[in-house]
């Protein structure tokens, strides 16, 4: 499917302008990775909605103090510590990317339910007027593949079996009978119709 198609907004109700929302507000992967380089601000966990997101610049700034004060073993250590939790967000960033894209899927699709009937619905009532043309030929056309359903004879079928127009198609066993019939009779009668097909 072309990129021009995807980002065709038809503002409609349907699943294409609902995956095009869901593209708009669905977490990037570059994006993500991008923010990391921020980790020291807590960027890709503010980025991804993690929990403890406020705890990066809150370290970070740690960090200044303790080396502003002059702690500069204090400063390290809590350096090394913030470098060692942003690493292990670093594995695990695209299960984070997956699992909140699929609660947006999940949230999007949940709040596209159908409304409720107005109070006092009964259903359609037939009140007996004469149904349009349309209505009449959708009608006739269920009708028709509503008998062609299987196990159901269609209907106006045709009783007579054959292979001439207006005459019902022989199912495989028949034209197996008629195949075994015609190898066992003279060549004689080949040009005239096998009595058991005509009796059908």
């Amino acid at each position: 499917m072309p990129k021009a198609w995807e980002k065709l907004d038809l503002q409609g109700a349907g699943v294409q302008s609902l995956q095009i929302r869901l593209q708009k507000l669905q977490k990037k992967s570059l994006r993500s990775y991008l923010y990391w380089c921020l980790f020291p601000v807590g960027a890709h966990r503010f980025y991804l909605e993690q929990p403890w997101a406020w705890a990066f610049p809150l370290a970070s700034a740690g960090v200044i103090m303790l080396a502003f004060l002059g702690l500069i073993w204090g400063a390290i250590g809590l350096a090394v510590v913030l470098c060692a939790v942003a690493l292990r967000d670093l594995s695990r960033v695209s299960l984070w990317i997956s699992a909140n894209n699929k609660e947006l899927r999940k949230a999007s699709w949940f709040a596209q339910q159908t409304p409720a009937a107005p109070p006092n619905h009964q259903g359609r009532v037939d009140i007996g007027e004469q149904l349009a043309q349309w209505q009449r030929e959708l009608q006739d056309y269920t009708q028709a593949k509503e008998g062609e359903r299987v196990g159901h004879p269609a209907t106006n079928a045709p009783t007579q079996k054959g292979f001439a127009p207006g005459q019902r198609r022989l199912s495989f066993a028949e034209q197996e009978r008629l195949l075994a019939a015609m190898t066992k009779a003279p060549k004689s009668v080949l040009g005239q119709e096998p009595a058991d097909s005509a009796k059908k």
